[in-house]
Formats: structure tokens, C-alpha cells, sequence
């Protein structure tokens, strides 16, 4: 039985608009709309480029209407838009938005921080309550983590480790072979916005990303990164996606330390993908015996669950915060951006 309570879940929405799907794939599919099933949110429809995509997602999972053009889609009223389409596509439609619309966007924030830039104004300009689905932050396990760290569990963070070595199926993604710079972008962009979320802005980083040869038309899926905090705080991650050797021995960890206390999570959700292992979160705080708190879901698809309810909830005003905004997010896509500038600078031998 667990003698420590963190919290696990974010509370759902009073009230709802419907969900209108801007893009039909898989990420709507697998987590999406059964994150929102969870919920009993009402998913008015899809638009999808493809519209046979559009019309098989329909199809399997009865939704009301299948908009034939982006234009129709977006006249719709009263309603959330959930935008998951690629990042280069991310901006001309976030400027077709009506004023005053209400949006969830795929991360990440378009293909750089300058589209970043540009969709903020945009939202502000236009008036528009938009935020970046970086679901992580909503896990059950990371929700621990912050209620842990923001209860003073764990003392003084001085330690911040990230360390992966699992097989990710990059195969499902054909679309990241177009783009120049693919791991931080779109994988570990969600590790970036998470540590900076909870410890605020470094004041410095350094990243470098590895290819593979198993994977010649990608342009890189390791990183190694390392970001500056206080002279006490290490905070370092080291991300290899390519492990091939089986799922003996593959892991998946977050280690914070503090001067109190110890949380080592293992992100079930990334093993064995995209059938998913169990996550799992254990806490040893003081002279206690190491303890696993059992998490009442994974991060996929429950995560899903709470980037949707802080932004209907913030719509009703039953949040005062929208947690990952646009305004609060532009700041992982300068955070990024750093990063993927920086493999220019070492130092030379």
C-alpha cells in the first residue's frame, strides 16, 4: 500500500467544446481519441490532406462529419481545434485560424524558433487560446515527479540524469527523412520542454546528435546533451534510440537527485514501442526504504488525456494557467534552438 501521495492526474473539464481533428494520423489514432474516449469528450470530426485518411478514421471510430477542405474544417464554431499535422505545416495553419478559436497544436512549434516566433504573434494577433501538446509534462509519472519536487520531498536538486538505450521504430515515421535535424526536434524535444518546465531556463547547453547506419536517410536519432544550471545541479542526458540487440537490457531512465531524497522513473511507454511497457516511479526519500508508487496510467495514451483538460478547463476558468501555451512554449523551441546550434562548438583537438 503506498504511504506517499503525489499527484497522478489532471482534473478533466466541467464542461467541453468538441474536438475537431485537423490530420488523421497515427498519433490521433493511438492516442488522441482514446485519451479523449477516457474523458467522454465529444469529437465532433476530422480534415485530413488525405481525405481517405480522413474517411478510414471515421469510419473506425464513428465520428460524426469528415470536412472535405481545411476551409470548411475551420469554419466550424464552438469548437477545439487539434492540430497534428508536420512542423513545416504547423504555421499556414495556424494562420488560417478564425479569430478567437481555440487550439491544440502537435509539437513541435513549428521548424524552428522563428516559426515559433511567428505563431505566437499570430495567436496574439488574432486572439486565438492555442497550446503545444507536450504531453509528457501531463504523465502520470512526471506528475509525481513535480508534485514531489514541489512538496520539498527531495531537498535541493543537484542531480538531473537521463539515460536511454532502447529500439525506437523510426521506420513508422517516413516523413522525418525530409527533415535536416530530426532527434531533438521531434523525439527529445519532450525530455528539453519537461526539464525546463520543472527547473526553469539553463543558462547554457550543449548537444550533439549521431546518426546510424541502420537508418542512412535520417539525418541523426542519438543525442548527447548536457545543460548548465548552478555550479551544484549536473543535469546531463544521454539518448540512444537505436538499440538493437534485443529488449534484454534495454532502458529507459530519469534520475533526480536531491540532497534529500532520490525519484528513478523508467519510461515503460518507450520500451518494447509502440506496445508499451508499464511506467514506473519509485521515490526513496530520507533513512525510508526505497518505495514504487503505482501510477494509475502510462504516458501514452493517458498524458493525452491532460494536455486536453488543462486547455478546456482554462477555456471554462476552471484553470488559471494554461500550462503549455504558446507563450509558455516558444520558450522550448528557443531552448531547442540553442541546442541544435550548439554541436558547432567543440572544442577542437
Amino acid at each position: 500500500m503506498n504511504t506517499i501521495n503525489l499527484k497522478q492526474k489532471w482534473d478533466k473539464p466541467s464542461n467541453a467544446l468538441p474536438i475537431l481533428f485537423i490530420g488523421a494520423g497515427g498519433i490521433i489514432r493511438n492516442a488522441h481519441i482514446p485519451a479523449y474516449n477516457k474523458l467522454g469528450l465529444d469529437i465532433d470530426g476530422v480534415y485530413d490532406l488525405n481525405n481517405e485518411n480522413a474517411k478510414t478514421l471515421a469510419k473506425d471510430y464513428n465520428l460524426k462529419n469528415i470536412y472535405n477542405s481545411l476551409d470548411e474544417a475551420l469554419s466550424k464554431e464552438n469548437v477545439v481545434f487539434d492540430i497534428a499535422v508536420p512542423a513545416d505545416c504547423l504555421l499556414e495553419i495556424v494562420e488560417s485560424l478564425p479569430n478567437n478559436a481555440f487550439a491544440l497544436l502537435q509539437k513541435p512549434m513549428g521548424s524552428n524558433y522563428d516559426d515559433a516566433k511567428k505563431i505566437l504573434d499570430c495567436c496574439k494577433s488574432k486572439n486565438i487560446t492555442a497550446a503545444l501538446n507536450f504531453q509528457l509534462r501531463f504523465s502520470p509519472m512526471m506528475l509525481c515527479l513535480k508534485d514531489a519536487i514541489d512538496k520539498g520531498m527531495l531537498g535541493k536538486i543537484v542531480d538531473i540524469d537521463f539515460h536511454y538505450s532502447y529500439y525506437l521504430p523510426w521506420h513508422l515515421w517516413p516523413f522525418l527523412e525530409k527533415i535536416d535535424r530530426v532527434e531533438i526536434l521531434y523525439n527529445s524535444i519532450h525530455y528539453f520542454d519537461l526539464i525546463r518546465s520543472i527547473f526553469g531556463m539553463p543558462k547554457g547547453v550543449f548537444a550533439y546528435s549521431n546518426s546510424h547506419p541502420k537508418y542512412p536517410n535520417l539525418s541523426d536519432t542519438k543525442t548527447t546533451a548536457i545543460l548548465q544550471y548552478s555550479d551544484d545541479l549536473r543535469c546531463a542526458l544521454s539518448l540512444n534510440h537505436c538499440y538493437q540487440f534485443g529488449p534484454e537490457n534495454q532502458s529507459a531512465n530519469v534520475k533526480i537527485e536531491g540532497t534529500e531524497g532520490v525519484i528513478l522513473i523508467t519510461l515503460g511507454s518507450m520500451l518494447n514501442y509502440p506496445n508499451f511497457e508499464q511506467d514506473k516511479f519509485q521515490i526513496k526519500t530520507g533513512k525510508n526504504n526505497w518505495q514504487e508508487i503505482k501510477l494509475e496510467g502510462n504516458w501514452f495514451p493517458d498524458a493525452f488525456e491532460g494536455t486536453m483538460s488543462n486547455l478546456q478547463r482554462f477555456i471554462n476558468r476552471e484553470d488559471p494557467i494554461l500550462e503549455t501555451s504558446v507563450e509558455d512554449t516558444v520558450n522550448t523551441m528557443k531552448l531547442i534552438d540553442a541546442l541544435m546550434k550548439s554541436k558547432d562548438n567543440f572544442y577542437k583537438i
